[in-house]
């Protein structure tokens, strides 16, 4: 390698671009994702290496090594002062070489082959942690590579997802007991900070956190928008006020301001949303699970996999409602019977049960506080020309990513695939294609697949002799191309009147607002 390191190694050697000045959109892009791919790959070199120097320097001295400095620390000391970073991170470098090397080899080789991005090499390792039996690892490894290998996209909680889901399954039992050390481990807890600050922690179950939460957050919400305030800012006043009871108010100084006060001595449940006495948690699970006789990993909205011991917990506190989706028999409605644009409540529950968060790839927002989004426009002028409400065009965005959709020229697609699974793409303004997220609900649930809706109310009629349709686009690529000009002159009538509403109000002033 040159003096300049990397720097001096030829681009196009090693397939990235040699003039990035003159390349195109997609093309910058496109050399992103390489670029990322062999970051992948010089971190499983790293790794490998590491195991390497575990296997030469560890393995021979490691049964008997009762030293305080022993072989373990020695190497990991090696790695640190050649890296100058700390012990601990070394440490953690060579458990993760040793747990790829050993517990996960076809999880290295998704990270050598740019399957899997080096930031979640971690998380996976962990989750895996308990799995001792070698044959059980020998599956969990299986099957998270083969996850990792599908077309489609990943997220940190994608992630977690998919392993819990494989960890559940395969050791049970591990997890039990987990789950048991983690409820005993919670506890409470103050740290002293700088310039007169300090920090409150606690750690409990996933459900009262999300609780506590939305609590907060919504309480935080209930300002005006003249209150100078951070919104983290409020949400530790708001916390403040929740925890001591004392009366919460919006400090705009306004004497007009028309949030409301929320008084410390109100008895009945408070008039901000979401900071009354109950809350409501989505939790999906087998009904198996919940008579007791199943093993399938549950999933909490907002939080991720849960255990069926969990579950049993959850099941215990009062006011839970079970809510069976689906029945063996009748389909059900896709929409409400008195407007074909609103989705019933079954298939509301259906799109955010398998989708688990925003249908957008890297989103982590959680399913249930997403919008159902029409991935073809529903028509309302002409219902039957547009898009239906069904399940096959319908899906989770959260409040951003439909926005993004509806007002740029980022589009989406749908398809079911011939295994029933969704299969979703984002194009952007380019016309790249980025694959939608390759682990949703129906890994999870598989019976989600199986649940049958009645044909949308403006549906065109089916063809006869209809056999099993293979995946296609929703619409023509010209028409793609017909609605990305619209929506693009759409755009340009908004920005014309604002600016000729702008110097309506002040002709003198020449200078805009940005858009």
């Amino acid at each position: 390698m040159a003096d300049g390191g990397w720097a001096g190694v030829d681009a196009g050697s090693v397939g990235l671009l040699a003039d990035h000045v003159a390349a195109s959109v997609n093309s910058l892009l496109g050399n992103m994702v390489h670029a990322a791919a062999g970051q992948a790959f010089l971190e499983w070199t790293r790794y490998r290496d590491a195991g390497e120097l575990h296997r030469q320097l560890v393995v021979p001295e490691e049964a008997s090594d009762r030293r305080t400095f022993d072989a373990t620390m020695q190497c990991a000391a090696r790695i640190a002062v050649t890296h100058s970073i700390s012990q601990g991170a070394a440490e953690r470098i060579v458990d993760t070489a040793v747990a790829l090397r050993d517990r996960l080899p076809k999880v290295a080789e998704c990270l050598r082959d740019g399957k899997l991005a080096p930031r979640y090499v971690r998380l996976i390792v962990e989750r895996t942690d308990l799995v001792t039996d070698r044959d059980a690892q020998q599956v969990v490894d299986g099957e998270i590579a083969a996850a990792l290998r599908r077309r489609g996209s990943w997220s940190a909680s994608r992630i977690r997802d998919m392993v819990d889901r494989s960890v559940y399954r395969v050791d049970p039992d591990a997890v039990r007991a987990r789950r048991k050390a983690a409820v005993d481990a919670r506890g409470f807890w103050t740290e002293r900070l700088d310039d007169g600050m300090a920090r409150v922690e606690a750690t409990s179950t996933a459900e009262k956190a999300i609780q506590i939460s939305r609590r907060v957050d919504a309480l935080a919400r209930a300002v005006c928008g003249n209150d100078g305030r951070t919104l983290a800012a409020r949400k530790s006043d708001a916390h403040f006020c929740l925890v001591m009871g004392v009366a919460w108010e919006c400090q705009c100084g306004n004497d007009d301001c028309d949030a409301p006060t929320i008084d410390d001595a109100a008895p009945a449940p408070r008039t901000v949303p979401g900071t009354g006495s109950s809350m409501t948690l989505h939790v999906i699970c087998d009904l198996e699970t919940v008579a007791g006789d199943g093993e399938t990993p549950c999933f909490l909205d907002g939080y991720g996999v849960i255990s069926p011991a969990h579950l049993d917990d959850l099941l215990a506190e009062p006011g839970v409602t079970i809510a069976p989706i689906g029945h063996r028999d009748a389909p059900l409605a896709p929409h409400t019977p008195g407007n074909p644009y609103r989705p019933s409540t079954a298939l509301d529950t259906v799109v955010r049960a398998r989708s688990l968060y925003c249908d957008v790839p890297g989103c982590e927002r959680p399913a249930w506080v997403c919008d159902i989004d029409h991935v073809r426009e529903y028509d309302h002028d002409h219902p039957a020309h547009g898009g239906q409400t069904c399940p096959g065009n319908t899906g989770s965005k959260c409040r951003f990513h439909h926005n993004l959709k509806t007002h740029t020229d980022f589009l989406d697609d749908q398809t079911i695939g011939r295994d029933g699974r969704i299969e979703s793409v984002i194009i952007t303004p380019e016309g790249l294609t980025v694959a939608g997220p390759a682990f949703d609900g129906t890994d999870l649930f598989p019976a989600l697949k199986d649940i049958r809706f009645t044909a949308p109310q403006n549906a065109p009629p089916a063809a006869d002799n209809a056999t099993e349709p293979a995946p296609t686009r929703r619409r023509p690529r010209l028409a793609d191309k017909h609605a990305r000009r619209q929506t693009e002159r759409e755009h340009n009538r908004r920005t014309r009147e604002t600016e000729e509403q702008a110097r309506a109000t002040d002709p003198a002033n020449d200078e805009l607002p940005p858009f």
